[in-house]
């Protein structure tokens, strides 16, 4: 999804693999002496350990896209994007020291403190005096001689369109040069905003990108019901171009994710909901090595689980359920068991039914949850492995099988399921997962339609660095019982 990124984007990427490979080359020629004029033996050594070095690079990369170094809100303020860079390098270096322990690099075990220290102290001042204080200029510099433009069509025509025309003429970084905007409910040809006037219907989509050589889709509509949002998006991401939003009905991301600013207001941006075959074969790959790895490790949790059951109430320590996967498919689904023998699902079902049918409403309109709160059919261990989360973990089991991943949106009930409208459904257009953006960003304090908005942003943004994010988010979740992204 790399070219769907803003040009500006490309230069700061470029820029820091650039600082990055000169501090690191700095500190070896610190470390290692007279490296400098590199011998034929200072060269193989270095292009020896060059898938090291590369690996290093990712750990950096990494902690400076996962810190939003990569966003122009953060670009534009010094103060704050120094902070961060900090927070990045310190992340890196840690990153780097693990993975070269545990692998046992031989130049580390060698020159081990030192060189992790100058090529800390080399990117602090590099990153410092090129990153924090000179990238807004020389951005700003090359936006103002038209180095690159983006060409954006705002698909909406009431305020929110006429606002996000406005505060993209004073979005000084990306410089944008609007199309025209695109609206079902004006005529074609009026005027909507200055000089820029209605290109056409939604229906006209495909032919004014190719007519009017868009390069970007600003969808800015507040007063749409969520299937037709729904529908325009992906009316709008088949362009293949990229899509972004600004609307009200998103709010739920706005308020549970650190989003770009263009100018003054917050926008989501979508992609096509596709990994390629690599990166699924990839991801299908760290699903199982990670699923084992993880019950190697945590048996011994799972043993003090499995007493606590049995100590807690009679009957079986996994509890197996059919659930609805990817496409509508029924699975067998595992969980540590955590309510008592025998229990009736009749209200649960009546109050998930309510609750879906009646979007943000449910038998409580102050809280806004997914599942029954003091629900007499769980025992008193199995609340604590529930609020933990630790119930769920039988589940990688299921990863095992292929039934599900570890990161994506949860599986429903049957009886949910049967409840769901179409544009519901869309969220199990793909595997479920173990966690998802809904457990990461605060598990049951949203609403339903909420998690649906969530689980949709997700499958239209799927990456291996948004997995590696959502689970690192989850942590928080399981601890603290509170989620943060």
């Amino acid at each position: 999804m790399i070219e769907n990124q803003p040009k500006f984007k490309y230069i700061l990427l470029g820029s820091d693999f650039i600082i990055l490979t000169i501090s690191f080359f700095m500190a070896l020629d610190k470390c290692i002496p007279n490296f400098w004029p590199a011998s034929k033996n200072h060269l193989y050594f270095f292009f020896s350990h060059f898938n090291l070095y590369l690996i290093v690079l990712i750990f950096y990369i990494f902690a400076f896209y996962h810190s939003h170094l990569y966003m122009r809100n953060i670009v534009l303020t010094q103060y704050r994007q120094f902070i961060l860079i900090v927070k990045s390098l310190v992340f890196g270096a840690l990153m780097s020291i693990m993975f070269m322990v545990v692998c046992n690099v031989d130049y580390f075990l060698i020159y081990g403190k030192k060189l992790v220290l100058y090529f800390s102290l080399y990117n602090l001042v590099m990153f410092t005096l090129l990153r924090a204080l000179l990238t807004k200029k020389i951005l700003i510099f090359l936006a103002q001689k038209n180095i690159y433009q983006t060409r954006v069509l705002i698909v909406g025509g009431d305020e929110a369109a006429k606002y996000v025309a406005e505060s993209l003429q004073h979005d000084i970084l990306s410089n944008f040069h609007i199309a025209g905007f695109l609206d079902d409910y004006k005529a074609v040809g009026k005027k909507i905003y200055k000089q820029f006037h209605n290109l056409g219907k939604l229906d006209d989509l495909d032919k004014v990108v190719r007519d009017r050589d868009v390069d970007e889709i600003l969808i800015a509509i507040n007063n749409a019901p969520y299937e037709r949002m729904v529908c325009i998006v992906e009316k709008s991401l088949e362009t293949g171009k990229v899509v972004r939003i600004y609307s009200d009905l998103l709010r739920v991301i706005a308020e549970k994710m650190k989003l770009e600013f263009y100018s003054n207001i917050p926008i989501a941006t979508l992609h096509m909901n596709s990994l390629d075959g690599y990166a699924r074969n990839l991801k299908r790959d760290l699903d199982i090595i990670l699923a084992l790895l993880a019950i190697v490790i945590l048996s011994p949790l799972f043993i003090a689980v499995i007493l606590g059951i049995k100590l807690s109430s009679k009957g079986p320590v996994i509890f197996k359920q059919t659930r609805i996967g990817k496409d509508g498919r029924p699975f067998e689904f595992y969980k540590f068991r955590s309510m008592h023998m025998g229990t009736d699902d009749s209200r649960h079902q009546e109050y998930v039914k309510d609750f879906i049918q009646n979007g943000n409403q449910g038998e409580n309109d102050d809280i806004k949850i997914f599942k029954i709160t003091d629900d007499p059919r769980i025992f008193k261990f199995g609340k604590f492995i529930r609020k933990t989360s630790l119930d769920e973990f039988p589940q990688l089991l299921n990863v095992i099988k292929g039934d599900m991943t570890l990161v994506g949106p949860r599986p429903c009930l049957p009886y949910e399921w049967e409840c769901y409208e179409e544009w519901h459904k869309k969220r199990l257009n793909i595997l479920p997962g173990c966690t998802g953006l809904w457990q990461a960003l605060g598990r049951s304090s949203v609403s339903f339609e909420e998690m649906v908005i969530l689980d949709l942003y997700y499958i239209n943004n799927i990456s291996l660095v948004l997995d590696a994010e959502v689970i690192l988010a989850t942590f928080p979740v399981i601890f603290f019982g509170k989620g943060g992204f």
